[in-house]
C-alpha cells in the first residue's frame, strides 16, 4: 500500500513540475512579446460593419476607441440622414453609458439595436453579454469576435490556461470554415495563442488579419506596435510599415 502512495506522490509531483515548467515557459514567451498589449484592441470597424448607410456628407475625426488602438474609420464620415445614428455609434466607441432603448428610435432595425445593445452594455456588463453571446445559435462574424475577445479576457487563467485557449481556438476554427475571410477571426485568434506563448502562431494570425482586411490601418498598426514582430519576423514588420508610410502620405 505504501508503495502505491510513494509512486502517486512521484507521479502527482512528476505533472506538477510538467506543468510548471510549460507555465514558465508560457510566461517567459509572452514577457518575450512585451505582454502582447495591441491584440487587446477591439477592431471597431469589424463590430460596427453595415450599421452606416454608404452615402456620406462631411469628414469628421472619429472618437478614440476606450480600448486604445486607432480610429475606426467607419466613423470618419456621418452619413446623409444618419446623424443620429453616427452620433450614437460614436458614444459607443469612446465608451459613453446608453440607453439600449435609443437605437431603434434612432432608425436601427430590431437585429440591430440588439446587438448594439450587447456592445453598449459589454463593458459595464461582460460576464452577462458573454453569456448572451455564448447562448446564440447563429452568430455573425463580429458575434465570434466579441465572445471570443471576452471569453479570452474574463475566462482565461492560471488553473485552466490550456483548456481554455484551445476550446477558444477550437471555436474560432469552426467559425473561421463560414467566415474565413473575417479578419477580426484572426486578430483574436492571434489573441489566443498569445495566452499560450504561441508566438509564432500569433505572428501567423496577425499577418492572415492584414491580408483578409486589405491592409486595413488597424490591423498594420497592430502590428508595427507590437514590441517583438521587428525582431521576430521582419519582413513583416517591414511590409506593415511602409504600408501605413504610404497611406498616410496619400492622406
Amino acid at each position: 500500500m505504501s508503495s502505491l502512495v510513494v509512486a502517486a506522490a512521484v507521479a502527482g509531483a512528476y505533472a506538477s513540475g510538467l506543468v510548471g515548467a510549460h507555465r514558465f515557459n508560457v510566461f517567459r514567451m509572452r514577457r518575450a512579446a512585451g505582454g502582447f498589449p495591441t491584440l487587446r484592441w477591439l477592431d471597431w470597424d469589424a463590430l460596427l460593419d453595415g450599421l452606416l448607410p454608404k452615402a456620406v456628407s462631411q469628414p469628421v475625426e472619429p472618437p478614440a476607441p476606450l480600448e486604445g488602438g486607432p480610429r475606426p474609420r467607419s466613423l470618419a464620415f456621418v452619413p446623409s440622414g444618419g446623424a443620429e445614428r453616427h452620433a450614437l455609434l460614436c458614444a459607443l466607441v469612446a465608451g459613453q453609458s446608453l440607453d439600449p432603448s435609443r437605437f431603434e428610435p434612432a432608425g436601427f432595425s430590431g437585429g440591430e439595436a440588439k446587438w448594439l445593445s450587447k456592445l453598449s452594455r459589454f463593458r459595464a456588463q461582460p460576464e452577462a453579454v458573454l453569456e448572451e453571446l455564448e447562448d446564440e445559435r447563429e452568430s455573425t462574424a463580429a458575434g465570434v469576435y466579441l465572445r471570443e475577445h471576452l471569453f479570452l479576457q474574463r475566462r482565461v487563467g492560471l488553473l485552466n490556461l490550456e483548456l481554455a485557449v484551445f476550446a477558444s481556438k477550437r471555436r474560432l476554427r469552426t467559425a473561421l470554415t463560414r467566415y474565413a475571410d473575417a479578419p477580426a477571426l484572426h486578430f483574436v485568434r492571434a489573441l489566443a495563442s498569445a495566452q499560450m506563448g504561441f508566438n509564432s502562431q500569433v505572428l501567423d494570425d496577425l499577418g492572415r488579419a492584414v491580408y483578409f482586411s486589405h491592409q486595413a490601418p488597424f490591423y498594420l498598426r497592430a502590428v508595427v506596435e507590437l514590441p517583438f514582430v521587428a525582431e521576430a519576423r521582419p519582413a513583416l514588420h517591414q511590409q506593415c510599415l511602409a504600408l501605413l508610410e504610404s497611406k498616410a502620405a496619400l492622406g
